[in-house]
């Protein structure tokens, strides 16, 4: 079973930082060009210089992006800018935050990992992952030999090993407390017990565990660590041997997922007229009724989304149109949809419905365009998806429901792998807290 274990964190330092708000940064996959710059100007030391670097007209390979993170990493160390514990440690983090439905906290503890194949069942992924994107990060890891951002995962807590911690810590100050750009509270507390640490990992033994957000960010840390064995004998306690998690109990009610909606900047105008002629055969078309603004009609697209069955609607925005669809599949159509070998478990998530029939099959794109992080973008907010349509921004969105956490558990449990970006867990895991060095001396 999964084997996790203290790391001498390495934490910006208190006194040379006084707000910890201008230093992070969500991880580099959700932030936008503009967020990048935003974060540049927060401060000199924020960890989007390492985490996404900008990159120069200028760059060859010896002086890039990444080898620039590398050199921002070891002179931060140098200067005390960041600090590394001197004990093992453990670290727990809540994270205060609101939805339109309510305000949530979620708890995590951050932990060292030890790294193992999927295959293994211990440790499992449940979507799909670019081939680009593991390539660039592992050129990244390689300059910068640090775990910058945490992979967000999850585990059923029979145990209640996280609320034992909350009850822990409950009177201690937060050694770590504030609000971001986006108001989400943040507070750490640095669990460094032997004994308490130990009783944690024990009970880790017993549960796999199952990655949410961050396959590409594991999947480099294997390859990551398998280069390196290759041209050294790593012990088993080397720091390459692990990677840096963050650990949520699936019990908890501030575990959130919000939809990824689907949105499509590029398609060829004969293709978007053809598409409803294309669709009629398997779907009921129906304008999604709203006379409202922005925000009303995305109320009422999703009001109308819910009442569809699992895996069997999704709303279309078309570039141009008077108003966004309601795709609903006809009866019997959804064993019409996919090879037989497709399991009912994923035909019950709307995802699998645009991934592995609309897109391919209706609109045809290629495998290389799925497999292309240009190709089809992404967004949680309803609201913007449909205003970026309407202002032509894209040509396409598609609104799906989010996918429930119990599907994700059965999915990964099943050794079944979900189509990329099926999940959007909210909010991010913040980049900058704390960061797990790779290498004994950095």
């Amino acid at each position: 079973m999964p084997h996790i274990k203290p790391f001498k964190g390495i934490r910006y330092n208190p006194g040379r930082i006084a707000n910890m708000a201008s230093v992070v940064c969500p991880p580099y996959d959700v932030i936008s060009k503009e967020e990048q710059a935003a974060y540049y100007d927060c401060s000199p030391y924020n960890v989007i210089r390492m985490e996404l670097g900008k990159m120069h007209a200028e760059d060859d390979r010896h002086n890039n992006h990444r080898t620039r993170a590398g050199a921002y990493l070891r002179t931060w160390l140098k200067e005390s800018i960041l600090i590394q514990e001197e004990k093992p440690s453990l670290y727990l983090v809540a994270t205060d935050f609101q939805t339109i439905d309510g305000t949530w906290t979620r708890w995590g503890l951050l932990a060292a990992v030890a790294l193992e194949p999927f295959d293994k069942g211990n440790i499992l992924p449940h979507e799909r992952t670019y081939s680009k994107v593991k390539s660039e990060r592992l050129a990244l890891m390689q300059a910068c030999p640090a775990n910058l951002s945490p992979i967000f995962s999850f585990f059923s807590d029979q145990a209640s090993t996280i609320p034992q911690l909350q009850f822990h810590v409950e009177r201690w100050v937060p050694l770590i407390d504030f609000n971001d750009c986006n108001q989400h509270r943040h507070r750490l507390w640095v669990i460094d017990d032997p004994g308490l640490i130990a009783d944690i990992a024990a009970q880790f033994r017993h549960q796999p565990i199952f990655i949410a957000d961050g396959h590409h960010r594991y999947e480099t840390a294997l390859a990551y660590r398998d280069e390196r064995a290759a041209q050294e004998d790593l012990g088993e306690d080397h720091p390459a041997q692990y990677t840096l998690m963050y650990l949520s109990s699936i019990q908890d009610p501030g575990l959130r997922i919000l939809p990824a909606h689907r949105l499509l900047p590029q398609v060829d105008i004969d293709v978007r007229h053809r598409f409803l002629e294309k669709l009629a055969p398997y779907f009921e078309i129906q304008p999604v009724k709203s006379n409202g603004s922005n925000k009303a009609n995305a109320r009422d697209v999703l009001r109308d989304l819910n009442h569809t069955s699992p895996g069997e609607g999704v709303v279309v925005a078309l570039r141009d149109a008077f108003a966004p669809l309601l795709l609903k599949l006809r009866a019997d159509r959804k064993r019409l949809l996919y090879p037989e070998d497709t399991p009912d478990i994923l035909k019950d998530i709307d995802v699998t419905l645009l991934s592995e029939f609309i897109f391919p099959k209706l609109l045809g794109l290629t495998p290389n365009q799925l497999d292309d992080v240009n190709s089809v973008h992404y967004h949680h907010d309803t609201e913007a998806a449909l205003e970026y349509v309407r202002t032509g921004q894209y040509d396409m969105a598609f609104i799906i429901k989010p996918t429930p956490i119990a599907a994700v558990q059965r999915i990964a449990d099943s050794g079944r792998i979900m189509p990329r970006k099926s999940t959007y867990f909210a909010p991010k895991v913040i980049s900058g807290l704390v960061l797990h060095g790779l290498v004994q001396q950095l």
